[in-house]
């Protein structure tokens, strides 16, 4: 192959380079199985990989999902070994082929396709390149791999199209997108920065990115803790600081929603209305609901048992969701109290207001996101305590590497219901690690080179045109740390 590595490593992959596939520069491709968005990804992603020297065209083909160049399709998905494969791939010197399970999957096995393509002649008129014979099984570790993007209100929205890119190209199954004040919300105008918030149509590009690699986007939308929509850091309130009016939809503080207001929950609901027919089909949405510091403070709320209240509230918007067709997701960390455990690095806020006590009590629909920063080497507890309890839970990581590594591995050796690679404001981490963790959450093989970072770069210039601008260009606003 051409490039140093595939990414992520497939599960079974063998390669001949004795025997070799030609082409020019144009390409006829038989495709059965994929939307109109992934169509055109797909002819993207050939011409990118050809270093712009190589156009694919489209025809229909066979039943089911299936690519193929030159002669009759030979990947098979197969028995035995091979029973579980979502995609298989085959190439020799009379054609290229990919078969697979579904849409997101021959996409899949499109992308592991087009990084054996290996330029030999890349002067006009004389165009060449050649695919190895290859054979590629592949199936992914965990079934689930999501990445977690905030829309900050500083966000350059080019920079979370680069990071979609990676997210689908590197095989992941969702995007979650979290908007802080930057969303024009119909519903309530005073939930997005006057001067902050983005069109909806520039929003829509990121949905739209999302599905061209056969993704799916889930919405989110903090509906307890967060309720400033801003970081606390920095003393912002999107709401509040543009209506003191709507004061009674949070606790007095204004970082937490007012659990005892009807008005609250009916926003709340217009909301997630609205964010959904935003993003389109899909089965889940994000609820949010970690770090309530200042829960149960206003005076309808702490006449109430606080955790009663908080499975009360939770349970009927959870409700909601799965009428409408998805399953809700909530962060962790106030239904675990960090006294039940020893010495270790947990995260568990319920001993605030005892809000752990609702655990028991909440709706086993409710998909539990443990986000354990500090885990490393298997140690993972919360994980473990919470699929005991009956919740399907995904484990969530940040931004270091061996955090990463070590969540990866407990969702395989738990039989965890998927992952989720968070990113906050370290955004630019995200971008230069994407392979390594990729490679973490698809498969067994995590040894990836010391230069990955490097083979990132090469993926996402690939992927993503900066037409020459230093500033929409790598993963980094500057060369120099001033």
């Amino acid at each position: 192959m051409y490039l140093s590595h595939l990414y992520p490593t497939p599960k079974d992959f063998t390669e001949n380079e004795s025997e070799r596939f030609f082409f020019g520069a144009r390409v006829t491709a038989r495709v059965s199985g994929l939307s109109p968005l992934c169509a055109q990804r797909v002819k993207t992603l050939w011409q990118r990989f050809s270093c712009g020297a190589s156009e694919l065209e489209l025809i229909p083909g066979e039943d089911g999902f299936r690519f193929a160049v030159g002669a009759d399709s030979k990947a098979r998905l197969g028995a035995g070994a091979h029973a579980g494969d979502r995609y298989a791939l085959f190439a020799d010197g009379s054609g290229l082929s990919v078969e697979a399970v579904d849409e997101a999957s021959l996409m899949h096995g499109i992308e592991t396709l087009v990084q054996l393509i290996c330029p030999e002649n890349l002067g006009e008129g004389t165009e060449r390149f050649s695919v190895a014979a290859a054979e590629a099984h592949d199936a992914p570790a965990i079934p689930l791999r999501a990445v977690h993007f905030c829309v900050f209100p500083d966000t350059k929205l080019y920079n979370i199209e680069k990071a979609i890119h990676l997210a689908g190209f590197l095989k992941m199954t969702h995007v979650i997108l979290e908007f802080w004040g930057t969303f024009p919300y119909e519903c309530e105008p005073a939930l997005a920065w006057k001067d902050r918030a983005f069109t909806k149509a520039e929003l829509k590009t990121l949905v739209d990115l999302a599905k061209s690699y056969g993704m799916e986007v889930i919405p989110m939308s903090n509906q307890f803790g967060h309720a400033t929509q801003s970081r606390a850091a920095f003393g912002r309130h999107v709401l509040l600081n543009r209506d003191l009016r709507l004061s009674l939809l949070f606790e007095p503080e204004g970082w937490t929603w007012c659990l005892s207001n009807p008005d609250t929950y009916k926003l709340l609901g217009e909301m997630r209305a609205e964010l959904i027919d935003f993003c389109g089909e899909g089965g889940y949405f994000h609820l949010g609901f970690d770090e309530a510091y200042s829960f149960a403070t206003c005076p309808r709320c702490r006449s109430r048992v606080p955790h009663e209240l908080l499975a009360e509230f939770l349970n009927r918007i959870a409700e909601d969701v799965c009428a409408a067709g998805r399953r809700p997701i909530v962060w962790h960390d106030q239904f675990l109290r960090r006294s039940d455990f020893g010495d270790g690095p947990i995260v568990a806020n319920g001993d605030n207001k005892n809000t752990a006590a609702a655990l028991d009590l909440l709706d086993r629909r409710i998909i539990m996101a443990d986000w354990q920063y500090d885990y490393r080497d298997g140690f993972n507890v919360t994980t473990a305590l919470l699929m005991e309890k009956g919740f399907d839970t995904v484990v969530c990581p940040w931004d270091n590497r061996e955090n990463i590594r070590s969540l990866s591995a407990d969702a395989k050796k738990l039989g965890a219901y998927g992952i989720i690679l968070t990113t906050w404001d370290h955004l630019p981490a995200w971008l230069r690690d994407a392979a390594f963790a990729a490679g973490c959450v698809w498969g067994e093989d995590t040894g990836y080179p010391p230069l990955y970072g490097a083979d990132n770069a090469t993926l996402l210039r690939k992927l993503y045109d900066a037409e020459g601008s230093f500033e929409r260009s790598g993963w980094n606003l500057n060369e120099v740390l001033q």
